[in-house]
């Protein structure tokens, strides 16, 4: 009876120690490139990136990369990329690359708040806060048309892509790997506590699906296992409205795919919604 009421309290104190770290650690467990910051990286050979510094709403400083392509005019478009928890934007430097070759659009990425050179510490709102300054600037500094942004997240990046396209009309949004809401992905992690209900932070996207009317292509692996592949299929049902297209991404895990049929995909997607019935005013 002794050893068993040894066990029963050995597994109270680890059920009471991952509340515990749910509660006092969310921040910093949402937030994993703030809370262990990578090392910052050079941009790619041969890729000329120009350093902005960009004031938010909030107070903070954000720091972000542009990478035009040769001969970049305004009317050619613009890529706002939102990356994931754990990187910081010099990390996406080959990301950012890929993405204005593959399109030939200036391709912009940026830091959330304490992550990289940024200011702050982030939470839900200065991450929102730093998106929307960060599509302020290539609207007013770059005077590229917000219809003529293409919105990018990867993973909780999608969620501040989301947000924008929610604000404002942008010719296309691309997710990958996002989740529905932050309480669903914090119970897929903790499964054996009611972290749905004990969770502070919403980035509720599910519940903003029916309010886009950005043409909306989302891709999910189907190895994804740090966000289920279910949560990419439901954020596709829930879109109220086309155009919009899912791509499952085969064998693919929590990264976005790097192939020739993802790419030529998008850019099919991006010519079908080009006419007037889709393309936003």
């Amino acid at each position: 009876m002794r050893r068993g009421a040894r066990v029963v309290i050995y597994i109270a104190g680890l059920y009471v120690a991952a509340l515990w770290v749910l509660l006092a650690c969310e921040d910093r467990l949402a937030f994993v490139g703030w809370t262990f910051r990578k090392p910052w990286e050079e941009p790619p050979a041969g890729t000329v990136v120009e350093d902005a510094r960009i004031a938010a709403s909030d107070g903070n400083v954000i720091d972000a990369w542009w990478l035009p392509p040769a001969g970049w005019t305004p009317a050619k478009g613009a890529l706002l990329y939102m990356h994931g928890n754990g990187e910081n934007v010099s990390n996406c430097g080959k990301a950012l690359k890929k993405w204005r070759d593959e399109l030939q659009m200036g391709a912009f990425g940026f830091d959330y708040p304490g992550y990289g050179n940024s200011t702050g510490t982030p939470n839900e709102q200065s991450c929102y806060a730093a998106a929307q300054a960060a599509l302020d600037w290539l609207v007013q500094d770059k005077k590229v048309a917000a219809k003529d942004v293409t919105l990018v997240g990867q993973s909780l990046g999608g969620a501040m892509a989301i947000e924008l396209a929610c604000r404002q009309r942008c010719r296309m949004l691309v997710t990958s790997s996002t989740f529905v809401s932050f309480p669903e992905i914090a119970q897929h992690r903790f499964f054996w506590i009611p972290a749905y209900y004990l969770v502070h932070l919403h980035f509720n996207n599910l519940a903003k699906m029916r309010e886009l009317k950005t043409p909306m292509f989302i891709t999910h692996g189907t190895a994804d296992h740090a966000v289920p592949f279910s949560h990419g299929e439901r954020l596709y049902a829930a879109i109220g409205t086309e155009p919009k297209r899912f791509y499952a991404a085969p064998g693919c895990g929590h990264s976005q795919p790097d192939t020739e049929g993802f790419y030529e995909a998008v850019r099919g997607f991006l010519k079908e919604t080009e006419g007037d019935g889709h393309r936003p005013p």
